[in-house]
């Protein structure tokens, strides 16, 4: 009788232990099922694929190369300008840069044969345009005031229609959007270090 009820209670105790595993198998089934179920919904329904959109045109109508240069190359390209500008003719004096931006020309006033050595201190204004101010001058060995000298300069002398000589304010100033290049290329100076020779500018070149 023992025997039988021992037995009965193994038997018992093995249904358990099967159901148990089975109801484990069921709850994994379970969790494997909803997670590939919410993977699906997630990529499928929740978050339906787009059709990529179109980048964007740039509304740029320039392309920007930065570049730099020496005071010597500089002083070259100065040289070829005033020559094209000049076609090749006297125009009475010379630019050159060395620490400062040097303008020497000879000329008569009151009838007397002079050379003239204006001296201007180079700064770049925001917009990538120049201001030359004034700093020292040599008329000859005449006293003159520098606004007259600067009238003067103005009112003799041919320059580019991108240079304006501003004599109450003793200075140049250089509108480099109205420097023509070829291509309608614009340039803008970065950069206009004499003493340390850090010349740098951007060429802005138009595109379609």
């Amino acid at each position: 009788m023992a025997e039988k009820q021992t037995r009965s209670s193994e038997k018992q105790e093995l249904k358990r232990k099967i159901n148990f595993w089975k109801w484990v198998c069921l709850a994994l089934f379970l969790i494997i099922a909803g997670f590939f179920g919410w993977i699906y919904l997630s990529i499928f329904v929740l978050n339906p694929t787009e059709e990529p959109t179109p980048a964007i045109k740039s509304n740029h109508k320039n392309v920007e190369f930065s570049t730099s240069t020496s005071k010597a190359d500089l002083n070259k390209l100065i040289q070829t300008y005033i020559d094209d500008f000049s076609d090749d003719e006297d125009i009475g004096y010379d630019v050159y840069v060395a620490n400062n931006v040097i303008f020497k020309a000879e000329a008569k006033i009151f009838d007397e044969p002079i050379e003239m050595k204006l001296i201007f201190s180079p700064s770049v204004k925001k917009n990538g345009d120049v201001v030359l101010k004034l700093k020292d001058m040599a008329v000859g060995a005449l006293p003159l005031p520098v606004s007259y000298v600067m009238s003067f300069v103005n009112k003799t002398y041919k320059f580019p229609n991108w240079v304006t000589v501003i004599p109450k304010q003793q200075k140049i100033y250089l509108d480099l959007n109205k420097l023509k290049l070829k291509g309608d290329t614009k340039v803008r100076v970065d950069a206009l270090d004499l003493k340390k020779d850090d010349i740098s500018f951007t060429l802005l070149v138009p595109v379609n």
